[in-house]
């Protein structure tokens, strides 16, 4: 805290007996504590001298604000003020839930009865009906009721619905009867033949083993086949005579007396067709669908599996230059071709994309193919005939690999390198 004294006269510094350093100043004979050093005297010290009276020192600046003192004790309460005006009205509340349903009142009295209604006129008889006389209300009476149509109706409706139905229907003819030949159609189930079991036979002469076949095939002719068993599937075998199921080879019967039950039928004794003609086979399975009770009996059919045999075509190119002999055609054909085309067929028309052995030098391009096919027509490339760039055709027997010995016909080009590879060709008979 700051000591302001007018000009002292002296200052004054003790210690009694080594206590702790005092320092006052001195005016008029009073002593004010200046400070006191925490600091013990090693003696008794007692100093004083006198100030000298220089001019008073500037005002020095004000210090810094001291702490905020603590918080005094609360005052007294004051007097209560006057009561404020009445706040607006605040908006309606939410309506309340509905409350419980009261109990409920008494019952009023009955009516009295009406007056009683026309009704139904008594009489009548099992199966008549009430039946008016003319306009007037209640003018009814009992009537008997037809089943029957009074006249005959012609079917003029061309729909596939009333294809069964004869025409007219006739006068009398009860309306259950005519709906029931309307809704009741009888409609006939159906067969069909999934598979045949087959096996092959090989060039050695023998057969290789059984397995299904589900479509058609062509096989070289002179090239066996053995079918032991077929897999059918009937759509409603209760309509079907049991045991009306027959396997035939075209309109042939091979077996018949198969049980009508789905699934795999095998025969008896294996089924053996090898010929060595250009024809085919095919082999399917009926049955008796019985007619239900208004209709007779009908025969079913399957529809086919074709096993064709056919002979082989082949077009390529060869260093062959002319062959003379059926063994010098053999040879051709057996292996001295380079194939472009090798396939199984009948007399038709066919294309053949040129490959590289038909477009190499010293190579000529042969066409071979059974004699009874007949000349080519020609050999059509892109729209132009060059049938005429081919030599007179030759024919040599030559036999397959199953012994089928056959007359085929050879073309050769007269050019060697004839044309070029990826070139069509399409060969006309």
């Amino acid at each position: 805290m700051p000591v302001s004294v007018t000009q002292p006269n002296n200052v004054k510094v003790s210690s009694q007996h080594g206590d702790i350093i005092k320092v006052s100043i001195v005016k008029g004979g009073s002593d004010v504590k200046v400070v006191t050093v925490n600091q013990v005297a090693d003696n008794s010290i007692s100093i004083a001298g006198a100030i000298g009276a220089g001019p008073a020192g500037a005002t020095g600046a004000q210090g810094p604000q001291g702490p905020t003192g603590p918080q005094g004790p609360q005052g007294p309460a004051g007097a209560e003020g006057a009561a404020g005006a009445a706040g607006a009205t605040g908006a309606q509340g939410p309506q309340g839930p509905t409350g419980p349903q009261g109990p409920a009142g008494t019952d009023g009295q009955d009516g009295q009865d009406g007056a009683a209604g026309q009704g139904v006129p008594v009489g009548g008889t099992a199966g008549q009906a009430l039946t008016k006389i003319d306009g007037v209300n209640y003018n009814t009476q009992w009537s008997d009721v037809s089943s029957n149509i009074a006249s005959a109706i012609t079917i003029s409706n061309n729909d596939a619905a009333f294809s069964h139905m004869t025409t007219p229907i006739t006068a009398g003819t009860s309306i259950e009867a005519v709906l029931r030949n309307m809704l009741e159609q009888y409609n006939r189930t159906n067969i069909s033949m999934s598979s045949i079991t087959r096996a092959l036979q090989e060039t050695g002469g023998g057969y290789g083993s059984f397995s299904t076949r589900s479509s058609n095939e062509t096989l070289e002719m002179g090239q066996g086949i053995r079918v032991s068993a077929f897999t059918i599937s009937i759509g409603d075998n209760t309509q079907t005579t049991d045991n009306s199921v027959k396997f035939l080879r075209g309109s042939s019967v091979i077996e018949q007396g198969f049980s009508d039950a789905n699934g795999t039928k095998t025969l008896s004794s294996v089924e053996e067709q090898d010929t060595g003609n250009n024809t085919s086979v095919s082999y399917k399975a009926t049955a008796i669908d019985d007619g239900g009770s208004g209709l007779g009996d009908q025969t079913i059919t399957s529809g086919s599996i074709t096993i064709s045999f056919r002979p082989r075509l082949k077009v390529g190119g060869s260093t062959t230059s002319s062959i003379s002999s059926d063994a010098n055609a053999q040879a051709l054909f057996d292996s001295g071709l380079t194939t472009a085309f090798n396939a199984l067929r009948s007399e038709s028309d066919f294309n053949v994309t040129a490959n590289a052995a038909m477009d190499t030098a010293l190579n000529y391009t042969w066409i071979a193919y059974p004699a009874s096919f007949g000349n080519l027509n020609k050999v059509d490339l892109a729209g132009v005939d060059v049938l005429s760039d081919f030599q007179s055709p030759v024919d040599y027997n030559l036999t397959n690999p199953y012994g089928v010995t056959t007359s085929y016909r050879f073309y050769r080009s007269d050019f060697d390198k004839a044309f070029a590879s990826g070139q069509v060709l399409t060969i006309d008979f």
